[in-house]
């Protein structure tokens, strides 16, 4: 991929989530301009990583696009007048899953448990925020999403640990981050209580998460030697 067109399908990512914030923040009801440019912000994600010409690895960019894929469909449940909120919560629990496979291609599964150990205890948190809220089967989805975006970022910050100078590395461990801070605003909005600015963090930090994610698609240069 040219850095022309790399820059291009950053700023249209970046152009429609800005356009998405700005309608969902003035507007009472659904604007009809959040239909395009919130689907569209994660599309030009989804070309960013499936046109990088040097990937680390096919595999590995076939599972970060199928993961963009999956937020792609979760992002249209959201949108849609009729509560969604489960098919939206199980398109988002492929995707983390899609990640988490992708990120486990590049380094053994969880060899740094303090990483393990850091995202437990503040998913606990949230979970003992939110689940007196709700039950039955969103309970179990919940739980269910909670568990898999906790493996998947653990497994992204122990492969930053195992390969400290990758940037592919660091991209894939701060989008993994950010991924979870998105959904714990989104959650504690839903179920605990309304979150200021609540479109533009829980937004932002989701689309800043992606692009980590599929910018980490592209292969590290290698390291210049220095005498």
């Amino acid at each position: 991929m040219t850095s022309r067109l790399r820059s291009g399908l950053l700023a249209a990512a970046t152009v429609g989530a800005m356009t998405t914030v700005l309608a969902l923040a003035g507007a009472t009801d659904e604007s009809p301009i959040v239909y395009v440019a919130k689907p569209l912000t994660t599309t030009m994600l989804i070309a960013l990583a499936l046109t990088t010409r040097d990937p680390i690895a096919a595999s590995y960019r076939a599972l970060v696009v199928a993961g963009l894929l999956a937020s792609l469909v979760g992002d249209v449940l959201l949108m849609l007048p009729s509560d969604r909120l489960i098919a939206a919560l199980g398109s988002s629990w492929v995707a983390h899953l899609l990640y988490l496979a992708a990120f486990a291609s590049r380094a053994s599964l969880l060899r740094h448990r303090s990483t393990v150990i850091g995202y437990v205890v503040m998913s606990t948190s949230v979970l003992a925020m939110v689940l007196p809220a709700v039950g039955g089967l969103l309970r179990t989805v919940i739980i269910t999403d909670v568990i898999v975006i906790t493996v998947m970022a653990s497994q992204a910050a122990s492969w930053m640990l195992d390969e400290t100078r990758s940037s592919s590395a660091r991209l894939a461990a701060v989008g993994a981050a950010l991924l979870v801070a998105s959904a714990t605003l989104f959650a504690l909005d839903r179920f605990v209580q309304i979150v200021l600015m609540r479109d533009l963090l829980v937004l932002g930090t989701y689309w800043l998460a992606q692009a980590c994610i599929a910018l980490s698609v592209q292969r590290p240069a290698p390291p210049t030697l220095r005498l």
